[in-house]
């Protein structure tokens, strides 16, 4: 009876444990943790993307303490298509619009540069030592896409291929963008003495469309606010309008314009939407405010890459 029992119990968790070793929802098995992944292509390079037709894929785990081990580490592997070479892979920090970002982890190092044969470049283990942030800061960093892996070749040091990290199955967020602190000190050619503060945000959305909001502390009079294209000690052209008003404003605390825009928008000749991304992801583009007082500008402020948007 004790036999027939026991083998009765065994029947039952055999293929509980089998599915746990599958799915890990009990936390077993060598894919215990959070899983991230990135799909990596060369027009995700920044700033500039990569012509190529190479991709690849990441996958990030942080997994939690197997039976008998004390600390938690990060496994992971990248498999590529269509790349004969490879120097380095790497995790960085930052979001979809970020260039350079700061160096997080190493994930594969040729600096041979011997030819890659293999659809696997490379998979490990790193324990946290090995990572400049710690595992929940990384995990937090991947939750929200402001981590990237990319792949380094001789031909393109900087980057050849690049992908967000995100949870796995989810989409990583699109390019973002902010100019935190609009002001009349950083008026050009000529400063403003004002009291008014503003901020303005960007999201590049799945269809190439931009979401943007512009808000602003105690302006008074706003006729006009538009993205210009210049470095932050010049004055440039207006290359799409974010808000026109023909009655000024009273006084705003608070949002002013809020919207989005496409290519169809951009008024500045010869500039089209790549062109426009790329001039905000190197900093050469502003938000200037203008008000019936200041027509020329009131406030003002440099769009940036972003990882998270204030």
């Amino acid at each position: 009876m004790r036999f027939t029992r026991l083998s009765a119990l065994a029947l039952v968790l055999v293929p509980l444990l089998v599915a746990c070793e599958e799915d890990n929802e009990f936390g077993l098995g060598p894919g215990n943790g959070t899983r991230f992944s990135a799909t990596l292509a060369g027009a995700n390079v920044r700033p500039s993307p990569v012509g190529t037709s190479a991709t690849a894929t990441a996958s990030v785990t942080v997994r939690e303490p197997d039976i008998g081990q004390t600390g938690r580490t990060v496994s992971y592997s990248v498999n590529v298509s269509g790349i004969t070479s490879a120097t380095a892979a790497h995790i960085h920090l930052g979001g979809a619009s970020v260039a350079n970002g700061t160096l997080l982890a190493t994930l594969f190092t040729n600096p041979s540069d011997s030819t890659i044969t293999a659809s696997q470049l490379v998979s490990g283990t790193l324990a946290a030592g090995a990572i400049s942030v710690s595992l929940d800061s990384l995990a937090t960093l991947m939750n929200k896409g402001a981590a990237y892996v990319d792949i380094h070749s001789s031909a393109n040091p900087t980057g050849l291929l690049r992908g967000q990290l995100v949870r796995a199955g989810e989409t990583p967020p699109g390019e973002l963008f902010a100019a935190t602190a609009l002001s009349g000190a950083k008026e050009r050619p000529t400063p403003v003495v004002t009291t008014a503060t503003g901020s303005s945000t960007f999201e590049v959305l799945p269809g190439g469309s931009v979401r943007y909001t512009v808000a602003v502390a105690g302006l008074t009079g706003a006729t006009m606010a538009h993205i210009h294209t210049a470095v932050a000690d010049s004055a440039g052209p207006i290359v799409v309008t974010l808000f026109t008003s023909a009655t000024p404003t009273g006084t705003v605390t608070g949002p002013l314009a809020s919207g989005s825009f496409a290519a169809s928008n951009i008024q500045l000749p010869g500039v089209s939407m790549d062109s426009l991304l790329s001039l905000m992801r190197r900093g050469r583009t502003y938000v200037n405010v203008h008000t019936e007082a200041r027509p020329a500008g009131e406030i003002r402020g440099q769009i940036e890459p972003v990882s998270v948007l204030p």
